[in-house]
């Protein structure tokens, strides 16, 4: 392996985070199914996932943008200490005496994936003029990927807000303590400042995939008209982005509070929250582009790649929306996830965690992960992809199967068979790493 070399990186990435999830029953703490949000040990060993999952996407965005560029390469050199960093944080973080070993190791983790977010921000924002050719063929992508890119690192930010608050405070900080004690004071502003970087960060991110999926599919290659619709379904995918992003900000720094759209019922709890309706907006964009993508040509191997790559997307809106619309929209039966009657809980409110927790390691987890495996294995294996029918239909199977999966479980409590369809995946997906890493 060279460690100056992009694909070999990538590479290394995607075994890394399949070896991280096989490896979870052996982790402490560590429970995907169970009723309610994840535990604080699941959420350690969450982000100890896809903060990698995250470099990988910065590292294939610059390294699909700009190839030989000082960018690409020092990420690609900096890139095994990284994960070498995240792993020393997963292990510290389970002895009380390293606790403050821990906090250095996670916040240097976190400082350099927001670092490259930056330069990579940046450097999305000079692309339009240092290539000039090539935004005009893929505009919709390059600028879907820059808003991407800049929400993620809005929510990154909030999110560190969020952990410099809980561990220590915000009385060293006398400007930000004025104005937070003005707006309600740290009990109200710590919660908003959790919700908004866990519900804008993932939207943002798979924003992203999208952006570098549709590059990484060579979706310039498209016909005029048909380009303009992939282009189109991009634009819509940013206009969430921008106005899902601007949502979270003020929510959670300002005493903005997120309406209820179309709200009926008793203490009128059903209805559409706001915010999920701008999120929605991103995986719509997607569903436009997805539609303009089936016209690309090209062999059976690239052709079942792209199919695949798609299907997550519309898996996402089918269990966002197919599912947790309906959630929503019904809330005096499903309570909030909490017990009780309309509006402060509901009879249902078992059905409604069974969802919270399904919806989590479903759609923004395994979906998130092998949306970005696909993408990622289409950038560095060009015109040489290497799946077969059998490895095809048995990822499908599994994404169908955990799709089904959670519609169970949301409707029963039962998880079984979401774990089966997310464990086929996952095989299949690993399978086909190996075979295009060789």
């Amino acid at each position: 392996m060279r460690f100056d070399s992009p694909k070999d990186n990538l590479v290394a990435n995607l075994l890394f985070l399949i070896i991280m999830i096989v490896i979870t029953p052996i982790i402490p703490g560590v429970f995907w199914f169970r009723l309610g949000d994840f535990t604080l040990d699941t959420v350690n060993f969450y982000h100890v996932i896809m903060l990698p999952l995250a470099y990988s996407l910065i590292l294939g965005t610059f390294y699909i943008l700009n190839p030989n560029g000082r960018l690409t390469r020092y990420a690609s050199i900096l890139n095994i200490p990284f994960l070498l960093i995240d792993l020393l944080g997963l292990v510290t973080f389970y002895s009380y005496s390293l606790l403050t070993l821990n906090a250095l190791l996670q916040t240097i983790r976190d400082l350099l994936a927001l670092i490259f977010a930056v330069l990579l921000g940046l450097y999305l924002l000079y692309y339009p003029i240092k290539k000039r050719d090539e935004f005009r063929k893929s505009y919709g992508a390059i600028i879907l990927l820059l808003l991407a890119v800049w929400s993620s690192i809005v929510a990154s930010i909030l999110g560190m807000m969020y952990e410099y608050g809980t561990l220590y405070g915000f009385s060293s900080i006398s400007f930000l303590n004025n104005y937070i004690n003005s707006i309600g004071g740290p009990t109200v502003v710590l919660p908003n400042l959790l919700t908004s970087h866990s519900h804008e960060m993932l939207p943002a991110v798979m924003g992203g995939i999208v952006g570098l999926s549709a590059l990484a599919l060579n979706y310039y290659k498209l016909d005029g008209k048909i380009r303009s619709v992939a282009n189109i379904g991009m634009l819509v995918s940013s206009f969430g982005i921008i106005s899902m992003t601007v949502i979270y900000v003020i929510s959670s720094l300002w005493t903005y509070s997120i309406p209820t759209l179309f709200s009926f019922g008793p203490g009128d709890v059903n209805g559409l929250a706001f915010d999920d309706s701008q999120t929605g907006i991103v995986g719509w964009g997607a569903i436009i582009l997805g539609i303009a993508m089936f016209y690309l040509k090209g062999d059976k191997d690239y052709l079942r790649l792209r199919n695949l790559e798609i299907f997550t997307w519309i898996g996402a809106m089918i269990s966002m929306i197919g599912i947790g619309y309906v959630i929503e929209f019904n809330e005096s039966f499903y309570g909030f996830g909490s017990p009780g009657t309309p509006p402060s809980g509901g009879p249902g409110y078992m059905y409604d965690l069974a969802f919270t927790d399904g919806h989590l390691i479903l759609t923004f987890f395994i979906l998130v992960i092998i949306a970005s495996i696909f993408a990622i294995v289409a950038l560095i294996r060009k015109e040489n992809i290497k799946l077969g029918k059998t490895l095809y239909y048995f990822i499908f199977a599994g994404i169908i199967l955990g799709i089904e999966g959670l519609l169970v479980y949301t409707m029963t409590t039962y998880w079984q068979i979401e774990a089966i369809g997310v464990i086929i995946t996952l095989l299949g997906v690993g399978w086909l790493i190996i075979e295009n890493s060789r």
